[in-house]
């Protein structure tokens, strides 16, 4: 799989005067959205390559085949979510117990997952059908990273802390359900007129708080309130 350089910087086509520059990574993100907004088989490097002013034949030379393409630009999305990840749970104390170590997981996928919303999308896109693609989702980021909650998670069924919940329940009830208003922006909205408008660090505290006591086993005295 090709990696674009970070500095490349490329004019778009048809523009008069001088012509608008495009980096490698402005480039990626908008075919991320689009992938996540059509779908795969809905996109073609033609398409592409008019939305975005380039030329018609850039993106078979610079990325190969839109296979490739796809790739790269997921990876590299991918990349950029956790390494948002990372930098959220970096704000928790280090050593966590099982149990803080579970709130603070819900909660730095929450605040990662509102600034990628076309993750979710995307996954919404490729989640219902198997694939390759699917494949290359699962087993490059979302086996390795949910690896962490499932060791975690099963800690806390045998030591009955938690109530007995499958990884796969809490990952769907947190991914696809808490965070959906992140991606579903338009049916979200309509709920402005009962709350008012969505505001994604209440969100992200309400529904960490809402799950997560939702999952303990009686009352947890020794939890420190989240604020």
């Amino acid at each position: 799989m090709r990696t674009p350089s970070k500095g490349t910087k490329v004019p778009t086509a048809g523009v008069r005067g001088r012509p608008q520059i495009l980096n490698d990574q402005r480039i990626l993100d908008a075919v991320v959205r689009e992938f996540a907004r059509l779908g795969y088989e809905a996109v073609s490097m033609r398409t592409l390559s008019r939305d975005l002013g380039l030329s018609h034949s850039f993106l078979g030379q610079r990325f190969g085949s839109k296979e490739n393409l796809y790739e790269t630009a997921v990876s590299a999305e991918f990349e950029r979510f956790l390494a948002e990840l990372r930098r959220q749970r970096s704000a928790w104390p280090d050593q966590l117990s099982d149990l803080e170590e579970l709130r603070a997981l819900l909660h730095t996928f929450l605040s990662a997952a509102a600034a990628f919303p076309a993750l979710c999308q995307l996954m919404n896109q490729e989640g219902s059908e198997p694939s390759s693609r699917l494949w290359f989702i699962a087993e490059t980021v979302v086996r390795p990273q949910v690896a962490q909650l499932a060791d975690i998670l099963q800690r806390l069924i045998s030591q009955k802390i938690v109530r007995p919940v499958s990884t796969r329940a809490l990952f769907f009830l947190v991914a696809h359900g808490a965070a959906a208003p992140f991606t579903l922006t338009a049916l979200s909205s309509v709920f402005n007129e009962m709350d008012g408008p969505l505001t994604i660090n209440d969100h992200v505290e309400t529904m960490t708080e809402l799950i997560f006591q939702s999952l303990i086993v009686g009352t947890n005295t020794s939890l420190t309130p989240l604020t």
